[in-house]
């Protein structure tokens, strides 16, 4: 081999394994790039009450995207499904749109040997809703369990419609108006949230119960094009001093405890030690990426994060 000859093979080889090495090094930027968080991995599997469904899809979203490496599936179904699912491990993470019971938590224990974890995430509520010319200015408890009673089958009074027969929307009504068994003809439920905005829109004699999540995020044009055909109606209530007044499902009246119909959202897992998937996830939605989800979206969370304001002293003291 000539000398040229051999020193062009050297260059060769130079340039062949530089560009290798350039490229494996590129290979892994982009894989630990792929992954913005390789602490936490494996799958894990939530279910979820499908009344709170609005507000965690935006939970999930944002979870999702922060720990990309975590495969997440939410399932949004009813309690007793939902129950199911965490006895048999198909769920290890429940959200609720309760605190459990305490029978709840004993048959847990005693019957499945199940200790549970349960922690308050938000308040939500159930928000009643009706079309624009339904006059609430007599509506209280009071009336609407009088609504409730078996013997009122009048056409005079109002239907009185749920967005699903398995919903726990109607568990928590009935319960907190004292109904456990038999209740008027006049209520009823349909298959879904948008069928109740529908129903109530098109009946002026119409009363709906949805969960307040669905309506609670003014921004959103969905709920300003749902706003446009009905509203959120208000009840004559007693504050905690007190004194009457007029409350509806919204921000400012679920913080302060005076709408009647609050429900805590709740997150439910298996009591451990350990650092798990499940706990990232309670942790994410109890803290302040979580919380301030819950706030943006109308909800008021447990615990409110801090908003830190910044003050220019030179603008307060006239300074230059």
């Amino acid at each position: 081999m000539s000398e040229n000859v051999f020193v062009v093979y050297c260059l060769s080889v130079l340039v062949f394994y530089g560009a290798s090495c350039t490229q494996k090094k590129s290979t892994d930027v982009e894989a630990k790039l792929q992954t913005k968080y390789t602490t936490y991995t494996g799958e894990l599997n939530v279910d979820v009450d499908a009344g709170l469904e609005p507000i965690i899809k935006q939970e999930e979203e944002i979870f999702d995207y922060m720990y990309d490496s975590v495969q997440t599936n939410f399932s949004y179904k009813n309690e007793k499904e939902m129950f199911e699912d965490f006895k048999n491990k198909k769920a290890t993470v429940l959200l609720l749109s309760r605190e459990l019971e305490k029978a709840e938590i004993d048959n847990l224990k005693n019957l499945d040997t199940i200790y549970v974890r349960q922690l308050p995430l938000a308040y939500d509520a159930v928000a009643l809703i009706a079309g624009k010319d339904f006059s609430d200015k007599d509506l209280d408890m009071e009336l609407l369990k009088k609504y409730f009673a078996p013997q009122n089958s009048s056409a005079s009074f109002p239907r009185l419609v749920f967005e699903n027969k398995n919903s726990s929307s109607v568990r928590f009504v009935l319960n907190t108006l004292g109904y456990k068994e038999k209740i008027s003809p006049n209520v009823f439920a349909v298959q879904s949230v948008s069928e109740v905005i529908e129903y109530v829109s098109q009946n002026k004699n119409a009363i709906g119960f949805i969960p307040f999540n669905a309506v609670s995020d003014t921004d959103d044009g969905r709920v300003k094009k749902i706003l446009e055909n009905v509203k959120i109606l208000s009840l004559r209530a007693k504050s905690k001093d007190g004194e009457t007044l007029r409350v509806s499902a919204n921000q400012s009246d679920i913080a302060a405890g005076d709408y009647p119909l609050i429900r805590t959202v709740n997150a439910v897992t298996r009591y451990t030690y350990e650092d798990n998937l499940e706990l990232l996830l309670v942790g994410f939605l109890s803290r302040e990426k979580g919380a301030k989800i819950f706030l943006k979206a109308g909800l008021m969370p447990v615990k409110v994060p801090e908003r830190t304001i910044v003050v220019n002293e030179s603008e307060v003291t006239g300074s230059k």
